[in-house]
């Protein structure tokens, strides 16, 4: 017999996790549109905002500066996803039993980390360069462990630790966020915080999957005939996804979309780059991108056209698939229009959106996949158990 407000609360974090993916995307969107209109430096302090605490700098300093209004706007932005994401934790809390999530010491763990981002937000104090790298390594292996607890877990264990992981994840984004800035937005760090936005994106979408009632209603997966190729294709469609997302950060941050401005072909020598300018780092960026993005669209297409093929069977996979085709061509689409309008600030912000809602579509069908169903062998016996 179910119990009434176990439910109510299982609800309450489906929802919830719902909240946490739409307004994670409108974050990294928000992101995006920072690094288009070069404002990551309006203010070259972190965590506060020209000195003053991020959440009582008067809107009048803000709201009608270009710079300022997208770089303090996003910073607001980011301290709602970490409040929305606390709750998310506090309530996993509530609906996990307490046989199947850690003790206290990851109660401890929780508070402290807590009371160093309230702090840093409150600009109590403002992270001292040593501290601040050792607070990042903490984040970084306690997401990490987190995420291979919640491999390993099962359930409601698992959504806890998905939840603890996207707590650190978070956290960790943030410190990287003010990282940045405070070192003069080098590439690496710049990529490496438009990566982990994706990563924490990912996770807050296998919450909001796994806290579903479809989701939580699959006893066993549904065997499918000959459904091994399909699968494949679909993990490796979602890899390919995940790794253009980084190229594409690695392109905006370093500036190498500007080595060529024409399409289809590169350039001058034709379609492919000299030798000669394949000795710059940035072509050798933007080359990978560009050439990344006609792959991913194979595999995308590719992907559409194997559950088509077995529609009767992949029920859940047909629209998504489809979406993701027709996301893919408007993607490379608005990528030729960035070349052609030399950054538009528009077309830009719209690749990064669409780039984002790209491996969230690619997320969705690949844990759809993985859950929902079961490859089998020709003669019926299980290829995967």
């Amino acid at each position: 017999m179910s119990n009434p407000a176990h439910d109510r609360s299982n609800a309450w974090l489906h929802w919830i996790s719902v909240a946490l993916c739409v307004l994670t995307y409108g974050l990294i969107v928000w992101g995006g549109h920072v690094n288009t209109t070069r404002s990551g430096m309006a203010f070259p302090d972190w965590p506060t905002s020209n000195n003053v605490s991020m959440v009582t700098y008067l809107p009048s300093e803000w709201l009608w500066q270009q710079d300022r209004f997208w770089e303090h706007g996003h910073r607001l932005f980011a301290t709602l996803v970490g409040m929305v994401t606390v709750g998310l934790v506090l309530l996993t809390f509530r609906t996990t039993p307490r046989a199947q999530r850690s003790g206290s010491t990851i109660i401890l763990l929780d508070g402290i980390v807590v009371l160093i981002v309230a702090t840093a937000i409150a600009g109590l104090q403002s992270m001292p360069t040593g501290i601040m790298e050792a607070v990042m390594v903490g984040l970084a292996a306690l997401l990490l462990t987190s995420l291979v607890r919640a491999f390993r877990a099962t359930a409601q264990a698992r959504i806890f630790w998905l939840a603890q992981a996207a707590f650190f994840g978070v956290c960790l984004q943030g410190s990287f966020g003010g990282y940045t800035v405070r070192n003069n937005l080098p590439d690496w760090t710049s990529t490496t915080h438009g990566m982990l936005a994706e990563a924490f994106f990912v996770i807050a979408i296998g919450l909001a999957m796994s806290t579903s009632r479809a989701w939580t209603s699959v006893t066993s997966p549904m065997e499918v005939k000959g459904g091994k190729a399909a699968r494949n294709v679909v993990i490796a469609t979602w890899i390919l996804t995940i790794v253009q997302f980084l190229l594409g950060a690695l392109t905006r941050h370093t500036d190498s979309w500007g080595v060529s401005v024409t399409w289809p072909e590169w350039g001058p020598s034709g379609f492919l780059p000299t030798a000669s300018d394949m000795a710059h780092m940035q072509v050798v960026i933007h080359f990978l991108h560009r050439s990344t993005a006609y792959v991913v669209a194979v595999a995308v297409i590719a992907q559409w056209i194997l559950i088509m093929r077995q529609r009767s069977q992949f029920k859940r996979l047909v629209v998504p698939t489809a979406i993701s085709s027709v996301l893919v061509i408007w993607q490379i689409l608005l990528g030729v229009m960035i070349l052609f309008t030399f950054r538009n600030e528009a077309y830009t912000t719209a690749h990064v959106a669409t780039g984002v809602l790209l491996v969230a579509v690619n997320t969705l069908i690949m844990l759809t996949m993985q859950h929902y169903y079961r490859p089998t062998a020709a003669h019926g016996r299980l290829a995967y158990e």
